[in-house]
């Protein structure tokens, strides 16, 4: 009996000491549909930090909307540790330097976003830090274009048009081709597009197919990305173990991956759907591209000397590493 009474000591001794070295972190996600596929992709995360780290990290996922926090708010909540990881895909107002991915004309392929993105790393890294966030892992969301619910088959059909932007780098290429910009919230955008508010919007296919009854063409010229960001809070990061964390930083890694290659393939799949709708797509000329790229070009140095001599030194790093 006294041999029995040992033993159970000893077990509540160490079931009570493991749940307490258990971490229990939240994580907020930008995305509020919980069947896109970064909605997704989030679960997936989440369920793997535990698995990898045999639930010594149990990680809550809450998607946006779902707390008092706004979207655009990941930076800070994550930083002040409100919740200890975020998916921060509306950066650029809080990390200047992020924003140079999102200059029009300057990231072109997904070649070109790994390029900048390599060369980017360290300046994320201490301006995330700055904020009190450590970076786990990068990814972007599908190339962004152009589509309209009339004729939109050239840069010169951009003149007169009204379009909705989601941020103000693309409201720039607008107003140098001579249309007029327009920012709303994405609830906003069908009854937008359906009464005529707007002509048009910047997304990828993605985007477009979920107003597939409201647009008619799509104009392939690539302006830009969506890049976004894993972060965990730096002082719950630091309190993790060496082996804990590096555990995180490669589940990390492997979702963000996973994001960009699924919506890369769900991206083919949206064109291939609105092709048999009878979209119009054309594909930009070269000439165009060029033409493009040469219009954009003195924005960019007006925009990151405006942001600061580190963002200047950024953006000519990579400007270099992608020949532009």
């Amino acid at each position: 009996i006294t041999a029995a009474i040992v033993l159970f000591a000893l077990f509540q001794f160490f079931y009570v000491a493991g749940v307490a070295t258990a971490e229990e972190w939240n994580f907020y996600m930008h995305q509020s549909a919980p069947n896109f596929a970064t909605s997704r992709g989030a679960k997936m995360f989440t369920e793997e930090i535990e698995k990898a780290t045999n639930g010594e990290l149990k990680v809550r996922l809450h998607l946006a909307g779902t707390l008092q926090i706004n979207a655009s708010n990941i930076t800070q909540a994550v930083g002040e540790n409100v919740v200890q990881i975020g998916d921060d895909l509306f950066n650029s107002g809080n990390i200047p330097v992020a924003g140079i991915l999102r200059l029009p004309m300057l990231i072109q392929s997904y070649e070109d976003f790994a390029k900048a993105d390599a060369v980017l790393k360290p300046y994320l890294v201490k301006a995330f830090g700055q904020k009190g966030s450590t970076v786990l892992a990068s990814y972007t969301y599908p190339m962004q274009f152009v589509w309209g619910r009339k004729k939109l088959e050239s840069l010169d059909d951009i003149k007169g048009m009204k379009l909705r932007v989601a941020q103000p780098e693309q409201g720039e290429f607008v107003r140098r081709f001579g249309g007029t910009s327009i920012t709303m919230s994405a609830p906003e955008v069908p009854s937008a597009l359906d009464r005529g508010v707007v002509d048009g919007i910047f997304t990828a296919g993605v985007g477009a197919v979920l107003w597939k009854d409201l647009l008619k063409y799509g104009y392939i010229l690539i302006i830009n990305v969506n890049n976004s960001y894993f972060i965990a809070n730096t002082e719950a990061y630091n309190k993790l173990s060496p082996d804990l964390q590096a555990k995180l930083r490669k589940v990390a890694e492997d979702a963000a991956r996973w994001d960009q290659d699924t919506m890369k393939k769900e991206e083919v799949d949206s064109v291939q759907t609105l092709s048999a709708m009878g979209y119009t797509f054309t594909k930009a000329k070269p000439e165009e591209v060029t033409r493009a790229v040469e219009a954009m070009k003195p924005y960019w140095n007006e925009w990151a000397k405006s942001r600061g001599p580190e963002v200047v030194e950024a953006l000519a790093k990579v400007r270099t590493a992608l020949g532009r």
